[in-house]
């Protein structure tokens, strides 16, 4: 099902959709919700946002892979003391219909360090709610001398 709505978002080219429809609202909304449950380590959140299938891609280029993989990931980071923050910047997102993305800029601060990156979710629509059903981090700089600006 995944596969088949994202080649129709990637190849079937412009469907009308009615404003109400488009989903760049809601992901914002699962964005900012998805980032308050990083600061307060709200474990149930992301058991909840997760679809089945997730793949989340650490910026490291690790892969964990399923619901529970990931989840386990977010319970072990959590669990570490000090504990992270995330703040976000240039929130981007769209979609048509049950696929949609965000794109945004992370600063993780823990304890005295700080490290930056960027992140890609794309998202499926499950019932009312929206899933991710991949996550990429990307740290700041790589590929390029002067990181992303």
């Amino acid at each position: 099902m995944l596969c088949a709505a994202l080649l129709n978002l990637l190849f079937l080219g412009p469907v009308p959709v009615q404003a109400a429809q488009l989903p760049a609202a809601g992901i914002a909304a699962e964005v900012t919700k998805g980032v308050a449950a990083y600061n307060a380590q709200d474990l149930k959140y992301y058991e909840s946002a997760l679809a089945p299938d997730a793949v989340y891609i650490a910026d490291d280029g690790m892969t964990f892979t399923g619901k529970e993989s990931v989840a386990g990931l977010f319970g072990r980071l959590f669990a570490a003391t000090p504990h992270r923050r995330m703040e976000i910047a240039d929130l981007t997102t769209g979609g048509r219909e049950n696929v949609a993305w965000a794109r945004f800029k992370w600063t993780i601060t823990r304890g005295e360090t700080s490290r930056k990156g960027i992140c890609s979710i794309l998202f499926t629509r499950a019932g009312d709610a929206w899933q991710a059903v991949q996550i990429q981090n990307t740290p700041d700089g790589h590929g390029s001398p002067g990181g992303h600006h």
